[in-house]
């Protein structure tokens, strides 16, 4: 999962200039739309228009907290007459955001009791101490644990690993080569597992809350797991031999150094106690009820669902039963006190600023819907439909991860949903297709520290320049591209 990464340090004269001259564009453009009125929209379009330019102008500069800038169409809104109070809020309440917020729940308990760092050691342990393969085993520890809590925490967690590891290589120009494809491993494959289940990162969330309230299509976790992990398992081998085989292609092995560093961090965590065993079977619990949700037949097998029993269980519905748990249920630590799996206090530190995020681009999608917006620009792309479909897909997917590179994967995600769904009328193409190809596209950023949190976590190392980064990281986004669209093509 992917979140706003830490308080930032402060501006300098420059920034602040720029920060400035962005705050007074976004509703200077807000409000040239809204009296040009372009192609001869109506006035609640035209105003929908106008709303849409000053959020992007303020997303894409980040002149203002995310979160904040996604409230503007509760602000904005009933002044314009679009929608009321009641109606622009109403998305912030949408299911989406819940289950999401079960998910952070559960990825703050994991972090608590330090489960998430033993099954990491774990599985760089298997893989043996080449540096090859450590950069294999890495990227596939920091992988799997993105697909459940976010990514930035999981970059940060992975990053002293790394670190501790690349230590070992020596001074050599080998060693800092092998060092900077360890920590563009933790970055790169933070991102690549947040794109395999529907809770890895923001866009996912916003892809799965968009299905719902503007094409009414209810994505579920195996519905989007069908599509997100098969990419997931492309594009994290492909990136493990485009570090070490093209990129970074000298060799150094460990032996038993490399052996005691991951041996003295795992003796570190102690042994399993009842806290860490506890949330470790509610996460089990929690993962098995998301995929066995609905029913599933697998050739001439059918097998009942938690549905078959429970009609109205949702996914967001087992993730807020999996978070009250968390606070019900004890834990402590080997020698501790008993205590619950999550406290309040624990709990405060989530990123509730995200699921804001959700609820503003919810808000603004729904709008530019209702309005006829989204109808209109789906008119102006029309001349889109006697193209090649997959040219135009992958000149959509490109779009998104040029936008994705300057700007939060979430705030770009929140833009193209509606933009997708016009864009599907105007090529006569499922809405779902190009919602989907949007949503996973958004995640794809891997050649600025800027563009993702684990980039930028990485790059503060000082041993990855933004060459280094920039030479991976562009050849990981048109990979990336091709995986996506392919994906795209082949499943709908």
């Amino acid at each position: 999962m992917d979140s706003s990464p830490t308080t930032p340090a402060a501006p300098t004269p420059t920034a602040s200039r720029s920060r400035g001259i962005a705050l007074v564009a976004g509703p200077l453009l807000g409000l040239a739309l809204r009296l040009w009125a372009p192609g001869g929209v109506s006035d609640d379009a035209a105003s929908v228009l106008g709303v849409g330019a000053w959020m992007a102008v303020w997303w894409i500069s980040e002149c203002l907290p995310l979160a904040v800038t996604a409230l503007l169409p509760i602000a904005v809104f009933p002044l314009l007459g679009v929608a009321t109070t009641r109606e622009a809020a109403s998305h912030f309440a949408n299911e989406v955001v819940y289950l999401y917020l079960g998910g952070f729940l559960l990825a703050a308990a994991l972090e608590q009791w330090n489960a998430h760092h033993r099954i990491a050691l774990n599985v760089i342990g298997i893989v043996g101490t080449s540096s090859r393969r450590l950069v294999l085993g890495v990227m596939l520890a920091t992988a799997f644990v993105s697909m459940w809590i976010s990514n930035t925490a999981t970059a940060a967690m992975m990053y002293p690993i790394a670190l501790a590891i690349g230590a070992l290589y020596g001074t050599s120009d080998a060693a800092r080569s092998q060092r900077v494809a360890l920590l563009l491993g933790v970055a790169f494959a933070a991102s690549i597992g947040g794109m395999g289940t529907l809770l890895g990162t923001p866009p996912n969330l916003i892809l799965a809350g968009a299905t719902r309230e503007l094409i009414g299509v209810n994505l579920t976790f195996f519905d989007f797991l069908k599509v997100g992990l098969p990419i997931t398992l492309i594009l994290l081998p492909v990136c493990w031999a485009l570090l070490v085989f093209v990129f970074h292609r000298e060799r150094i092995e460990l032996g038993a150094a490399g052996l005691e560093v991951l041996e003295s961090r795992r003796a570190a965590l102690g042994r399993v106690g009842p806290g860490e065993r506890n949330v470790l079977v509610l996460f089990a619990c929690m993962a098995l009820a998301w995929f066995f949700r609905e029913p599933k037949v697998i050739g001439s097998f059918s097998i009942l669902g938690l549905t078959s029993f429970v009609p109205s269980l949702s996914d967001a519905g087992i993730a807020v039963i999996g978070g009250i748990a968390l606070f019900l249920i004890p834990g402590r630590t080997v020698t501790g006190p008993s205590r619950p799996l999550l406290t309040w206090r624990e709990a405060r530190e989530i990123p509730w600023d995200v699921l804001l995020l959700f609820g503003g681009g919810l808000s603004l999608a729904a709008a530019m819907e209702s309005s006829g917006l989204a109808t209109t620009i789906g008119v102006w792309m029309s001349g889109l439909k006697g193209m090649p479909l997959p040219l135009v897909l992958l000149g959509i997917s490109a779009a998104t991860v040029v936008v994705s590179e300057l700007a939060s994967n979430a705030a770009t995600a929140s833009m193209g949903m509606p933009i997708a769904v016009s864009l599907a009328a105007a090529l006569d193409q499922p809405p779902l297709m190009l919602m989907v190809l949007v949503g996973l596209s958004a995640s794809v950023g891997f050649a600025l520290p800027m563009a993702t949190p684990p980039n930028a976590i990485v790059f503060g190392s000082g041993e990855v320049t933004v060459r280094d980064m920039a030479r991976a990281g562009l050849a990981l986004d048109f990979v990336s591209i091709l995986v996506v669209v392919g994906t795209v093509l082949l499943l709908f």
